[in-house]
């Protein structure tokens, strides 16, 4: 009885030992796992900040920043953006890195991006921002919210992104009219 206990106690110390703590269950994996660190997708995210923002004077560290993360033949997909642009669900937004990077790079910049969460899941994470500044400094709206989801594949560039954000903040700060409907269930509360 007295070998029973003693060998049911260095069993759970074993496992209790072995088993992952909060935190670092990606560093708990096999060796030959194939998924991505949290800390390279925050890698990742640093660069695409830069990218996005691309801020005066930052063009060529922008532009570089870009191509360190994104695969030449990224696929975008976003209804927000299509929704400003006029083009159906569905459509495909870039589907190509030097598109994508030349006409984000042609737009004004983004003073400041806060990541609000970040969940990362092997390959593929999901990234919850704020962008200030959309529109300038005189806009109705002091941010616009949004998330993406994207995917990081074997030689670790971003290969799919689909970008989700309020397109009608967005619209309103860029200059776009928006008039709500003034009856039924979306009308608006003001009178």
């Amino acid at each position: 009885m007295k070998y029973i206990t003693i060998f049911t106690y260095l069993v759970l110390a074993t496992t209790t030992l072995a088993a992952p703590t909060p935190g670092n269950w990606k560093d708990w994996k096999a060796p030959d796992n194939k998924c991505v660190s949290r800390e390279y997708v925050e890698e990742v995210l640093a660069k695409e900040i830069i990218f996005l923002q691309h801020l005066p004077g930052t063009q060529d560290a922008s532009r570089a920043a870009a191509f360190e993360i994104f695969d030449p033949a990224i696929v975008e997909y976003g209804d927000s953006i299509n929704s400003l642009r006029g083009d159906p669900v569905g459509t495909i937004i870039y589907s190509d890195r030097e598109t994508y990077v030349t006409n984000t790079l042609s737009s004004p910049p983004v003073p400041r991006i806060d990541t609000l969460a970040l969940v990362v899941e092997c390959n593929t994470f999901v990234w919850q921002w704020r962008f200030y500044g959309i529109g300038g400094p005189s806009a109705p709206d002091p941010y616009v919210q949004g998330f993406t989801l994207a995917n990081i594949n074997a030689a670790g560039l971003i290969d799919y992104q689909y970008v989700e954000f309020n397109s009608l903040a967005w619209a309103v700060n860029a200059g776009f009219t928006v008039e709500p409907p003034t009856e039924g269930p979306l009308a608006s509360s003001e009178e």
